[in-house]
């Protein structure tokens, strides 16, 4: 089988759930992070000549380079051999399309980039603005709305009962970075079903070799 290379960073959530998917497929592959990107910095001409977005994963195999992590990971799904990462029946995949998007547009934009991107980097001045402790705290509210929606679907285990699927793999990475933060816990506690799933991911393999850091360390910089 020929390599399967997945260009990325550790802390990114969406480069870890390309990994994850790689490792639930059980298809072996590079992960390459030197010269690609590091945070708040300008992407590298490297990364620039695989996505001209600027962006990571990316993944190359063979001829083919791909980015955007929904493509990738529907990819590595249906050309390798291995355990299915979608449900089976047609309604069920349509559902799964949806949970995607919803991950991509609505849970990432919230959790990561308005609320722990900002808890993380915000410096001593912005720490003391009651300003941004306010729009955190809106934030946080809005956070939790989301996964209320969500929180009923994972009734049955996963989105789509028993099998763990390409949704999970956005969402659960998501939610760890989430409950490392300031109010993180309070939120998961009001969502049981979300957070029994998430004690799941963390006892999964991939979950384990894909940790990208201790939650506490997260917590001590926020």
């Amino acid at each position: 089988m020929s390599e399967v290379i997945i260009y990325g960073m550790p802390r990114s959530s969406l480069s870890r759930t390309v990994r994850i998917a790689c490792i639930e497929k059980e298809i072996s592959f590079e992960f390459r992070t030197k010269g690609i990107q590091t945070s708040g910095s300008s992407p590298t001409p490297e990364l620039l000549r695989f996505n001209p977005f600027g962006k990571v994963p990316v993944l190359v195999h063979d001829s083919l380079v791909l980015y955007e992590t929904a493509a990738i990971c529907r990819y590595i799904d249906d050309a390798f051999d291995g355990p299915l990462l979608r449900p089976v029946r047609q309604d069920k995949v349509a559902h799964m399309e949806q949970w995607i998007s919803v991950a991509l547009t609505r849970l990432d934009p919230h959790i990561l980039r308005q609320f722990v991107i900002p808890m993380v980097f915000a410096n001593e001045e912005q720490r003391d603005d009651p300003g941004f402790a306010i729009r955190m705290s809106r934030m946080g509210e809005l956070i939790a709305g989301d996964l209320k929606v969500l929180d009923p679907h994972y009734a049955g285990g996963w989105l789509f009962g028993p099998r763990f699927t390409i949704p999970d793999m956005l969402i659960m990475p998501m939610i760890q970075y989430l409950k490392a933060m300031p109010g993180g816990p309070e939120i998961l506690a009001e969502v049981p079903n979300l957070d029994t799933a998430f004690k799941s991911f963390q006892a999964r393999h991939s979950a384990a070799v894909t940790d990208p850091l201790l939650p506490d360390r997260i917590l001590r910089t926020a």
